[in-house]
C-alpha cells in the first residue's frame, strides 16, 4: 500500500521505481547465469566418477572407497 502511494505521488513523477526495475532485473539475469553456469559445471559427472577420481587420486584409502560405492550402488537400486 506505501509503494502504491508512492507510486501515485506527484512530488517524484513516478521516477521512483525505475532504478528499482533496473536492480530488480540484474537480480533475475544474474541469478539465472549463476544457474546455468553451476548447472554445467557439474552436468555430466556422478558419484561413482568423483568418488573413483578421488580414490585414484589417494585422497581416500580403498575400504573407504568400497564402502562408499557399496553405499551409492544401493542408492541407484
Amino acid at each position: 500500500m506505501i509503494l502504491t502511494t508512492l507510486a501515485a505521488c506527484d512530488d517524484h513523477g513516478g521516477w521512483f521505481f525505475i532504478p528499482l526495475i533496473f536492480i530488480g532485473w540484474f537480480l533475475i539475469w544474474g541469478l539465472l547465469l549463476f544457474g546455468f553456469w553451476r548447472r554445467r559445471r557439474w552436468d555430466g559427472r556422478d558419484g561413482t566418477a568423483v568418488l573413483a577420481e578421488r580414490y585414484a587420486r589417494g585422497e581416500i584409502a580403498e575400504d573407504e572407497y568400497r564402502a562408499r560405492l557399496a553405499v551409492l550402488k544401493e542408492k541407484k537400486q
